[in-house]
């Protein structure tokens, strides 16, 4: 009776050792620390107001439509804790000509610098951003064909979570809102010079892979 429970006792420890095999933790893929560059595509809810001659003429439309672009950074992590900088240039395809008249306005890109803080939670992260928010507006009045063009600034907030499904890879969804206004942009309307002003606004979307140096 004795050697049939320490034959039985062998062979349960040889089957448990596979086992214990089987279910192994896989290798660490929470490493957030480093460099990385992604594709990232979504869509854009955009408001933007207009004012010509400081109050003279004031109006407003929306635009609506699907972003994509690119972002890259870099990640530290200490612990749980991660933090980072996420930039972003992102193609929006602003361009507004029936509610200005003569004038025709664009804005063709969005560029987001940002700050990032996030929690780690094994391989996914759960992140809030912030910073700064730039794109160049441009005007043209298409009666006299003159224009003027100039950069112009803001700020963004946000969060996402992403998801490390390999050593290099990630996926991530996140939501962003921009508020960016315009310096005087001048144009020539007839024998005279006026200037417009913008204010774009905006909610963002999107997903994203990246890869992960």
């Amino acid at each position: 009776m004795k050697t049939l429970l320490l034959a039985g006792a062998a062979v349960a420890a040889m089957t448990s050792a596979p086992m214990a095999a089987d279910y192994a933790a896989p290798a660490d893929v929470d490493v957030w620390s480093g460099y990385f560059v992604g594709i990232a595509g979504g869509y854009a809810f955009k408001d933007v107001d207009w004012d010509i001659n400081d109050g003279g003429e004031t109006g407003d439309f929306s635009s609506d439509d699907f972003i994509i672009g690119a972002y890259y950074g870099r990640n530290w992590q200490s612990g749980n804790f991660v933090f980072g900088l996420d930039s972003s240039f992102n193609y929006i395809g602003l361009d507004e000509d029936d509610d200005l008249g003569d004038l025709e306005a664009e804005a063709d890109f969005l560029g987001l610098s940002r700050l990032k803080v996030g929690y780690a939670v094994d391989n996914t992260l759960f992140y809030a951003a912030g910073g700064i928010a730039s794109t160049i507006f441009k005007v043209e009045d298409t009666a006299t064909g003159e224009d003027d063009d100039d950069w112009a600034f803001g700020f963004t907030v946000g969060a996402g979570v992403e998801h490390k499904f390999s050593e290099h890879w990630s996926a991530r969804i996140e939501y962003a809102y921009f508020n960016i206004e315009s310096d005087e942009l001048e144009y020539e309307a007839g024998p005279g010079s006026d200037v417009i002003e913008f204010d774009l606004e905006g909610h963002i979307v999107r997903g994203g892979v990246a890869y992960h140096f």
